[in-house]
Parts: C-alpha cells; sequence; structure tokens
C-alpha cells in the first residue's frame, strides 16, 4: 500500500536485511508510523564450520543468498510497495569473488583466526602483527585484509579469484543484479586498511604488503543505490552492523552510550571527531559524519554460552540424556543465588577468545573458595565478567575527553534474554538500561539507511527521530 493525499504517492516504507553469523532478520519499517509492520529472523543456514583447522570459521555464501532471497520474498509478498532495501551484516569477513561478481569458496567469518597463526616460529609475529608493522594500520585478526594476507602468504587465494567483499555487500550486489561490489565506509573500515582521513583504502600501504590494490573493492557514500532488484526496487550499499545498530537504536547519539551484547559485544560512543583510538578501542567512521568510538569483546554472549555447554555435558554425562534447555535452569540458579549470598570474590575473566590487540590471551576464573564455587555463582561470575570487559572501555572514552553520557542504551539477544545481565550493566554503568523499542536493531538500521539513500529521511543525522512512533 502507499500513502495518498488525493494523488498517489511514493511508500514510505522500507525493507532491512540483516545477516548476522547465528542468524538472519529481515522487516519492513513503516517511516509515517515509526514502527516495524512486519519482521521475520531466523537461524542462520550456514553456522560457522572448520575444514582444516580448529581455529577456521567459515561459512557458505551460496546458502546464505538463498535464505536472505527467500526472507526478502516473504517480506515482499506481505507489503509489494517498498520505498528500498537497506542491508547490514556481519563485519570484517570477506568472500572472494571472479570476474562475474560470484562468490568462490567460503565466507571467511569474523571469527576466523589463521591471521592470528605465527609467521615462523615461537617469538615470530602473527600475520596480523606483520601486516599491521608493514602497512602502518592496525589490522587484527578476523578482518578481511589480515584474512587476506595470510591467504596470499600462503598461496591459498582462489585461482580464479578478482576481488573481495564483505558477505552483506556480496548480498547486495546479487539483488541489485550487479557484478561489481561497492562498499561504504562504515564496512571498509571494518576489512582494515582504511584511511579515515581520505576516506578510501590506502592503497599504497597495502601494497606495501605484496597485496594486489585491484582485490580492494571500491568504496562509495554511505546510502548508495547499487542498482535495483527484478521488482524494480533500489538496493543501497550496505552497513557495518555496529553503525546499523546504533543507528537502528539511539534517537539521541551525543548523549548516550550503546551496549550490545549479542554473538559479540561492543560499547559504542558518538564523537564528532577522534584523531587517535585508544589503544584497545577503535574508530569507525559513521554515516552522515562523526565516528563511533568503539570497544570490542570477542567473546560475548559466546561466553555465557560456553558456561551453559558446560553445564549441559555435565547433566548429559550424569543422566544419559542431553537436556532441552539448560538456559532456564541457568536462570533459575542465578534468582536463587544473589550477589552477596556467598559468590562474592568469584571473578571470571571471559576473554575466552582473547581480545583485538592480543589474541593469545584468555580466560580464567579467580577468587575461588570453599563457599562460592557455585554453579550459581559461576553463573553470576559469567555475566559480570561481560559487563566488566565492556565497562572497562569507558575509562578509555572519558580519556579521549568524551563528555558524560546520561543514556545507556541496551541491544542484542542476550541482554534481552537475560534481566541479571541488565541489572549488572545497570549497576557497573550507574545509568538505568534502555532497551531499543525493536529487537532487530541492526535491520531496523539498514532500512533507515535505505530510507535516507532514497531521500524518504534528508540525512543521516535526522534518522533518530524516526525511531520512535508518535504518541496515539
Amino acid at each position: 500500500m502507499g500513502y495518498t493525499t488525493g494523488k498517489r504517492m511514493e511508500p514510505m516504507i522500507t525493507a532491512g536485511l540483516d545477516i548476522g553469523t547465528t542468524s538472519i532478520s529481515g522487516l519492513l519499517y513503516d517511516l509515517e508510523i515509526r514502527t516495524i509492520l512486519y519482521s521475520i529472523t531466523e537461524a542462520q543456514a550456514s553456522l560457522p564450520f572448520s575444514l582444516n583447522q580448529e581455529w577456521e570459521r567459515l561459512q557458505d555464501p551460496e546458502l546464505i543468498v538463498k535464505q536472505v532471497e527467500h526472507i526478502l520474498d516473504r517480506l515482499l509478498a506481505q507489503q509489494p510497495e517498498v520505498a528500498g532495501i537497506g542491508l547490514t551484516g556481519q563485519m570484517h569477513g570477506i568472500v572472494y569473488l571472479d570476474t562475474n561478481g560470484r562468490a568462490i569458496g567460503p565466507l571467511y567469518t569474523w571469527q576466523d583466526g589463521r591471521a592470528g597463526q605465527l609467521t615462523g616460529g615461537m617469538g615470530s609475529p602473527t600475520y596480523a602483527q606483520q601486516l599491521s608493522n608493514i602497512t602502518g594500520y592496525t589490522v587484527a585478526p578476523g578482518y578481511g585484509l589480515a584474512t587476506h594476507y595470510y591467504n596470499v602468504s600462503g598461496q591459498l587465494v582462489p585461482e580464479h579469484a578478482v576481488g573481495f567483499c564483505t558477505i552483506a555487500d556480496y548480498i547486495a550486489m546479487r539483488l541489485a543484479n550487479s557484478d561489481v561490489p561497492r562498499i561504504d565506509a562504515t564496512q571498509a573500515t571494518g576489512i582494515g586498511g582504511f584511511s579515515l582521513g581520505t576516506g578510501d583504502f590506502d592503497r599504497t600501504a597495502i601494497s606495501l604488503a605484496g597485496i594486489d590494490p585491484s582485490f580492494l573493492p571500491q568504496v562509495v557514500p554511505s546510502g548508495t543505490a547499487i542498482g535495483s532488484t527484478s521488482q524494480g526496487i533500489p538496493v543501497y550499499s550496505s552497513l557495518g552492523d555496529n553503525q546499523a545498530s546504533f543507528l537502528g537504536s539511539v534517537p539521541q547519539p551525543g548523549e548516550s552510550l550503546l551496549l550490545n551484547i549479542g554473538t559479540g559485544s561492543q560499547l559504542s560512543a558518538w564523537l564528532p571527531d577522534c584523531a587517535k583510538a585508544p589503544s584497545a578501542m577503535e574508530v569507525r567512521p559513521f554515516p552522515g559524519g562523526g565516528v563511533l568510538i568503539v570497544g570490542a569483546a570477542l567473546s560475548g554472549g559466546k561466553s555465557y554460552a560456553l558456561l551453559e555447554g558446560f553445564f549441559r555435558q555435565l547433566i548429559t554425562s550424569y543422566t544419559g540424556e542431553a537436556p532441552t534447555d539448560v538456559y532456564s535452569l541457568m536462570s533459575r540458579l542465578l534468582n536463587e543465588e544473589v550477589p552477596g549470598s556467598g559468590i562474592t570474590g568469584l571473578t571470571v575473566n571471559t576473554q575466552f577468545l582473547g581480545t583485538r590487540t592480543d589474541p593469545e590471551k584468555r580466560g580464567s576464573v579467580e577468587g575461588i573458595t570453599l563457599e562460592n564455587f557455585t554453579p550459581g555463582g559461576l553463573a553470576h561470575g559469567f555475566l559480570q565478567g561481560m559487563v566488566d570487559e565492556l565497562h572497562g572501555f569507558l575509562a578509555d572514552l572519558e580519556q579521549q575527553g568524551a563528555g558524560t553520557f546520561s543514556r545507556l542504551i541496551g541491544s542484542g539477544n542476550a541482554l534481552r534474554a537475560n534481566p541479571v545481565l541488565c541489572a549488572k550493566a545497570e549497576a557497573a554503568f550507574g545509568l538505568p538500561l534502555e532497551l531499543g523499542e525493536h529487537a532487530e536493531e541492526a535491520a531496523v538500521g539498514a532500512a533507515l539507511c535505505a530510507a535516507v539513500g532514497g531521500g524518504e529521511i534528508a540525512s543521516f543525522r535526522e534518522a533518530g527521530a524516526y525511531l520512535r512512533a508518535e504518541p496515539s
């Protein structure tokens, strides 16, 4: 349906697609009433897998394409008159492309650890460290450029590959019937070797590492139309999932911290500018101007899933049957054993996958006593450790001259599903936690990006005004 006032007007509805690591979401967003009309979330048809090494994290891009197309078909069956399609998805990972713009080989996800391997014997740098030293840009393991550098060094790049791009931009290219990948600055930064000053990859520095700069995708402004679907619907360049989540959940960027806990987790804040990121954080471009200062914890919600797996294995070993729902048991344990009833002093470091700056770092459980080493104590400790790692980034933000933040916005499935985790976040940050109005924050941000690209919203600065419906 379109909206009419005497004559037919263009629809005020855009579609947003979020290609996550473990799930894919699609929705229709009505800009006039500022709410989601219809949404679909499915488990990823291609979960991360390893072919040869335990540190590999790969997915099948063609399975993802088919799943996204099916979700989009279902959305358009509900509402065929859509003004545009915006996309977002897991950042950092890459898909190799042939001359026809088709994927060759797997999606190397952001969790892939090949660039964290040593270039030589003990004491030698990792591939990511070596690349960073050569280029002068910090490129962490899991970033597409570091993954590509490892593959170039080991002659593992597919024979007919001529370039690469992110999975979200690959999906956009396929939906738009294009064969040339185009990405914006938010995604390019996630690949690595991107200069905020020039707004493009530093191709000269990258070539010093023996990487052919022609493999790098073309960088375009956020919200650029890259083509149209077979139905004639414009498709816009994708946003990085962190920026999309911020755009889709934070109505007042300058006053707010965004705490996202899902498969991974981040603490993000918008600043007008920032010359240099704190050592443990990143500066990421934000559509429409300014930057996000981001502290990313690699384990995130996977930390609590690790504990769930431990309990599951224990129960299965004892009973001979796999339990159907361990998380409900863990919720009961959390409620039965509140902080101050014997768990004080149990400290869990949840850096089980290391950090961006120290991939070899690992988690730990400390302060164990005869009283506090209980299942409930562990559950509380794991949640507190997840919050503490993110709260540690706040001090780095303050050192950058960031002002006082008055709002703490929460996003991500882990926060929505766990009120105890929310309470710990409120206690740590000293602010009430406001969960975003919509659970599919990144997909909402993608839909708003399409609206800016198509002119339905005047600018990215004004997108926040479209997050809340007018009171009825």
